[in-house]
């Protein structure tokens, strides 16, 4: 490694076990779904302040705050930056009943240590990559050792896959890289970055892009009862009727989509992903009418070098065989990314690991380099950025669990590839 195994012992010693369990556990017990990160937000840069670092609110949009915490070099060397959000995947609320059909209690859902894990909802998605960087930062500064780049800790809003559409269009709904996007704009740049996202700590940095397509079927709103099935044929008639025939035929394409365009990245497959997600037809209190409507909501996730237009391109030449009116909406595009300029984050990462437990860091796991997460915002705008963070498991419908000994694992690469990177002199 670049950095000595003086300063680094001095800063691992620093990283407490049972202080990052807690905080953990403090932050999962701080309710945070999508477009409710103010009181979390709030905590960790009160966290931040106490434990002496430099403390920046970011306003994304109001009662959204980003939270980040600096820890100051001397403007000499490099600089890297940590990420992680802080909206969780389920809400915690009746709202999650539209996903899940047995819900677990709401008291379930709050942190608790319990023997060498900590529970509760969001702890895996992705609290425990916050709290470790959180605490590598603490380490830092405790250490005094100092450093000629900064360390920018960013504790963001709005990651979660959610997006504005139809009625849905309070802040809520506004996610998929809302936060990193405002962060970055808006002057909380570094040199490298690593996105604390759940990775089993094996180094990712190309990531699946995300398509999401409506699709409408049009039937005729008129009563059902009394009509003759050879003078109102149900395909013609009835708008869900219809929709099962479009369904039928994105599944056949999503089938051959994910077949066709497996993507062999530098660290291993990325695996694209054709998802019915959603559907709405007819009036539940009115199923004596034909449905006039029908709309299903279409998830695709696609490797690097496929774009938004290739989708649409192949969608419509597949529904175009059918002779059925129908109508497609485009209303999510996000492309994929390999990052680049990478290597010495990379090499950074693979020496702490060596250094840290005596072995090579392990393959990528191919799943958690087929999804969407932040690391392609700042490759998107020219920052190299890879993934590796702690990964949980879903103990419950929507609670989660991790690893403390994991968690602090992520915490000691973290403080570690800080401490090489930013002790690099700016060329």
């Amino acid at each position: 490694m670049a950095i000595d195994i003086e300063a680094a012992n001095k800063v691992l010693t620093q990283i407490d076990r049972d202080e990052l369990a807690q905080l953990g556990c403090d932050l999962t017990s701080i309710p945070s779904p999508p477009g409710q990160e103010k009181a979390i937000g709030e905590f960790i840069l009160n966290w931040f302040q106490v434990n002496g670092l430099k403390a920046v609110r970011q306003d994304v949009e109001f009662d959204r705050p980003n939270a980040v915490g600096i820890v100051k070099g001397d403007g000499s060397g490099l600089s890297l930056g940590f990420n992680g959000h802080t909206d969780t995947s389920f809400t915690g609320t009746a709202e999650d009943a539209r996903m899940v059909a047995n819900m677990e209690p709401e008291s379930e859902l709050k942190g608790k240590i319990v023997g060498n894990k900590v529970q509760g909802l969001g702890i895996s998605n992705m609290k425990g990559g916050v709290a470790a960087f959180m605490m590598a930062g603490k380490a830092l500064k405790e250490s005094q050792i100092k450093l000629k780049g900064d360390v920018i800790l960013a504790a963001v809003v709005g990651e979660i896959s959610r997006t504005p559409i139809g009625p849905w269009q309070t802040k809520e709904y506004r996610g998929e890289g809302a936060g990193t996007r405002h962060l970055l704009t808006h002057g909380m740049h570094s040199d490298y970055a690593v996105v604390a996202d759940g990775s089993d700590l094996n180094i990712v940095w190309t990531q699946t892009g995300v398509v999401q397509v409506k699709i409408q079927t049009f039937g005729k709103a008129e009563a059902a009862w009394g009509s003759n099935r050879s003078t109102h044929p149900m395909e013609k008639m009835n708008a869900i009727v219809k929709m099962t025939k479009i369904i039928e035929a994105v599944e056949r394409w999503g089938a051959e989509f994910e077949e066709k365009y497996v993507y062999n990245s530098p660290t291993g497959p990325l695996y694209p992903k054709v998802n019915i997600g959603g559907i709405e037809g007819g009036a539940p209190y009115r199923p004596n009418y034909f449905p006039g409507v029908c709309t299903i909501y279409v998830d695709v996730r696609m490797p690097p070098q496929v774009r938004p237009v290739t989708i649409k391109y192949e969608l419509e030449t597949v529904l175009n065989r059918l002779g059925l009116e129908y109508d497609m909406e485009i209303y999510k595009s996000l492309l994929g990314h390999e990052g680049k300029n990478v290597e010495p984050l990379v090499k950074s990462a693979e020496e702490v690991y060596q250094h840290l437990f005596k072995e090579k860091i392990k393959a990528e796991a191919a799943d958690r380099a087929s999804i969407w997460t932040d690391t392609n915002v700042y490759n998107e705008l020219g920052i190299p950025a890879i993934k590796i963070a702690p990964r949980a498991r879903r103990i419950g419908p929507r609670n989660e669990e991790i690893d403390i000994d994991v968690m602090v694992k992520a915490a000691q690469i973290y403080a570690l590839m800080a401490l090489d990177i930013c002790s690099r002199e700016r060329s």
